[in-house]
């Protein structure tokens, strides 16, 4: 069944684009070749089954949960840490997800004691923790950016 792009197909093919490119991420020919391809995307139908899932992680608490994206329906799933495999159905609650099993690491690791010795636990308990999904970091460095040697006196 082919259906029209959505936002999230479209973003997905742009990030391709700029994640498989070997120019610099400030150079004309990477946006050019971005632009061509929203273009290209526009035009074209989306076959579902054959939309790729995208890498994306989550940090909190220093702990990164890798997971990958299906851009067609907004579906998560987790592909690190406790909840490996599970699927959800949109970002924020993958999020929402992780951050109670981290939590709940935490917990177990500290031997059950969530205090943290300053009285704050109402506070930590209501306090809205929304970290949000990035997409992952793959392959080497992007050609063409240098690093600066260092000075030598």
């Amino acid at each position: 069944m082919y259906s029209t792009p959505t936002p999230n197909v479209l973003a997905s093919a742009l990030y391709q684009v700029y994640a498989d490119s070997s120019h610099a991420p400030d150079s004309l020919e990477l946006w050019i070749a971005i632009a061509d391809e929203a273009v290209r995307e526009l035009k074209m139908p989306v076959l579902v089954s054959l939309v790729p899932w995208v890498p994306i992680a989550l940090r909190y608490e220093q702990v990164t949960t890798d997971g990958e994206f299906f851009p067609h329906t907004g579906a998560v799933r987790v592909m690190t840490g406790p909840l490996t495999g599970t699927l959800y159905q949109d970002l924020a609650t993958a999020a929402r997800e992780v951050v109670v099993a981290i939590r709940g690491q935490r917990a177990e690791l500290d031997g059950g004691d969530t205090s943290d010795g300053d009285g704050d636990e109402q506070a930590d308990a209501v306090r809205p923790v929304s970290p949000s999904w990035r997409f992952r970091n793959r392959g080497p460095a992007v050609p063409g950016l240098r690093a600066v040697p260092p000075l030598t006196s």
